[in-house]
């Protein structure tokens, strides 16, 4: 089929000869069993070169999608040998600083012939990756069909806002949290929408409240008295255990939500993914540390 592209690209069988190293007998031979295979000519043969048949136009419009399809699988199936070591991540980014990066020395001490590389990190629905990055940290409902999906953690979740807006806005009861102010994530829309029907019955005020696109600046709004936070739990460990946050209600909830680590499926098979899919799922089963 190589023979038959190059062919018509440069409507040259000696230039499509000098392009896959044999010679131009070769190229008219193949074009030829090709011609009679199909039934129908594909060039016609000139004195100052060749030209498509328009059989032969409309098998080029049919076969080249085809082609380069196969040629970026095979790209990316030896890339992928190739970089049996190397794993280049997008992770969300308060996920990564808050949970991640803490504890990513134990991994590289585990594994040290595996290089990860963080790339800028990018949502999307499908959980599908380009060409920059093998896999992602994503949050969300982990259905992405075309991807392996393991849900790591983040499930659970707490509401914490400042000792400081607490004492200004006494929180005991669920109806309480009518009369804060809810901080927003704008990626999230329905988050205290959700939670108010679960726990508390509906609020018409439950999307209304600061917004902001990054759980890293969320909870420094909360940390700065700006409201009241509903946050995964597994990222808030330092600030609670500094005392910059508190939980006014002494208790955490369940969300549909979490982190997953994806990767498209021709990638799930890649020794580094695999690697360090197992030490997250450990280190999400082991216990906080005390700080």
């Amino acid at each position: 089929m190589n023979a038959f592209l190059l062919s018509a690209q440069h409507l040259s069988f000696s230039k499509a000869a000098k392009e896959l190293f044999v010679t131009q007998s070769a190229i008219s031979r193949h074009i030829a069993g090709l011609e009679a295979y199909l039934g129908h000519p594909l060039f016609m043969r000139r004195s100052h070169g060749l030209a498509l048949t328009q059989i032969g136009e409309n098998y080029l419009k049919l076969v080249r999608p085809a082609m380069e399809s196969l040629e970026r699988a095979t790209t990316q199936v030896i890339s992928t040998a190739q970089n049996a070591h190397l794993l280049s991540l997008s992770v969300a980014p308060t996920f990564a600083a808050n949970w991640l990066f803490p504890r990513l020395e134990s991994f590289r001490a585990s594994n040290p012939h595996i290089a990860i590389h963080f790339v800028r990190y990018s949502t999307t629905d499908s959980a599908e990756t380009g060409d920059g990055f093998d896999a992602s940290i994503q949050y969300g409902y982990g259905d992405w069909p075309i991807a392996d999906a393991q849900y790591l953690i983040g499930r659970e979740t707490s509401i914490v806002c400042s000792p400081s807006y607490l004492a200004q806005h006494p929180i005991q009861h669920f109806s309480d949290l009518k009369q804060c102010s809810l901080l927003q994530h704008i990626e999230l829309p329905t988050s205290w929408d959700d939670w108010f029907n679960a726990y508390a019955g509906p609020y018409e005020g439950a999307r209304i409240g600061p917004g902001f696109n990054l759980f890293t600046l969320i909870i420094q709004a909360a940390i700065a008295g700006l409201g009241v936070a509903l946050v995964p739990s597994c990222l808030l460990q330092e600030s609670l255990s500094s005392r910059k946050l508190v939980e006014p209600l002494g208790q955490r909830f369940e969300s549909p939500l979490g982190y997953y680590l994806c990767a498209p499926n021709w990638r799930s098979d890649m020794e580094s993914y695999q690697r360090f899919g197992e030490w997250l799922q450990q280190e999400c089963r082991r216990p906080p540390t005390a700080s």
